[in-house]
């Protein structure tokens, strides 16, 4: 199949140097190509997953000069989050991929393809440069390999107290509830309860290198700022909805506190605006806007980022062609290890699982997973069904 490569990243990754050759031993840029839109999915309220477009928000408008959104406002009436990622795990992935197998079957039949959400491709992206160690237990299956990342330990995530950390997490839900409308002709309604359940995801195909990836990946917003005409399909059917997905474009929102001096700037510049610009590259996102607040939770400023001059902006703190080169080489070694404990032709009818690790010296280790909970990531009523 001739692909077409992510054209916006060209002018980022040309390859300085040759001391790092790709996992292949060749050397040269690395490229990905442009994310295909494979899927959608909206979770309501109790996290049940629905074939729509019910929780998709648009971005209408833009704000300029000086602000006072306050991100405490009604946050008292907040619906708050109920599970957590490291519980979740890749359930609703799953559920996604049971719904549609007719259409998948043939994507995953033609050859390896790494199944996973979008925020297990950052994390070990961003390892590279912010050096927190990554947990991701592999499950190959079908000739499949599904990842799933879990959280660092406390130590590393919980520099803050919790009530603090709580804290950032509404607001930045509050700020989405100020930028997001329920419908492309509407302004944001901010006087509603935050409901911090729901989310609206985007379901992609790419490749990276010889590697074929499908992810997931939870989406803000649309663009219908400016004079974008945006007009909603008129019908709940897929593929309508696809065709208007694709022909749209989406963004990323982020908080963060206002920046002072050199060193807030360069901390920004070196670990959020490296993981804001994974989120933007992994989905093919117009750009990011960033709330700045204050220490009272109150937005002063917004800006934006379109996501190609993120890279220039923080040319001096990361590079987005060492994160590629970085996931690569992690891909690779996740295939060689299952052929090494498995087999080169293992017989993966039923899952077979491998759990990977990095540390904040950026080593590669892999181990097989004791029996536990924890180290599932296919239930059997996926795996059973999925046959």
């Amino acid at each position: 199949m001739n692909r077409e490569f992510y054209a916006q990243a060209q002018p980022m990754f040309e390859h300085r140097n040759n001391e790092n050759p790709r996992p292949d031993g060749t050397h040269g840029p690395l490229l990905i190509s442009k994310p295909d839109i494979m899927g959608y999915m909206s979770v309501d309220v109790l996290r049940e997953v629905h074939d729509d477009i019910s929780q998709l928000k648009y971005v209408t408008n833009i704000p300029k000069g000086t602000l006072n959104f306050d991100l405490n406002y009604n946050i008292e009436k907040a619906v708050k989050r109920t599970t957590h990622d490291n519980n979740e795990k890749i359930s609703l992935l799953l559920q996604y991929i049971l719904n549609h197998k007719t259409r998948l079957l043939p994507l995953m039949s033609e050859g390896m393809i790494f199944i996973t959400y979008r925020r297990s491709l950052i994390s070990v992206m961003c390892n590279f440069f912010d050096c927190n160690p990554v947990k991701i237990v592999a499950s190959l299956f079908n000739n499949c390999i599904y990842l799933c990342s879990f959280d660092p330990p406390p130590e590393y995530t919980r520099k803050k107290p919790f009530k603090l950390i709580d804290k950032f997490c509404a607001w930045g839900y509050k700020f989405e509830q100020y930028m997001l409308s329920d419908l492309p002709d509407q302004r944001p309604d901010i006087e509603k309860p935050v409901i911090e359940n729901e989310e609206f995801s985007l379901y992609f195909y790419t490749t990276l290198g010889q590697h074929k990836l499908f992810y997931g990946a939870q989406i803000d917003g649309m663009w219908a700022a400016g004079d974008t005409d945006v007009r909603l399909p008129e019908t709940s059917n897929l593929d309508a909805n696809l065709t208007f997905l694709r022909n749209n474009k989406f963004i990323e929102l982020k908080t963060t506190k206002e920046l002072h001096n050199i060193p807030h700037v360069n901390h920004f510049k070196k670990y959020k605006m490296l993981r804001c610009w994974c989120q933007c590259y992994l989905a093919n996102l117009k750009g990011l806007l960033v709330g700045y607040r204050d220490e009272k939770g109150i937005v002063h400023e917004v800006k934006w980022f379109d996501t190609p001059h993120i890279a220039n902006y923080c040319k001096d703190s990361w590079t987005p062609q060492s994160t590629l080169f970085f996931l690569d080489k992690f891909l690779t070694y996740i295939k060689e290890n299952f052929k090494t404990c498995y087999g080169e032709n293992c017989d993966s009818s039923a899952p077979l699982t491998l759990k990977f690790e990095i540390d904040e010296h950026h080593k590669f280790s892999c181990s097989r997973p004791i029996n536990n909970a924890e180290d599932e990531i296919l239930p059997t009523w996926f795996t059973h069904d999925f046959r």
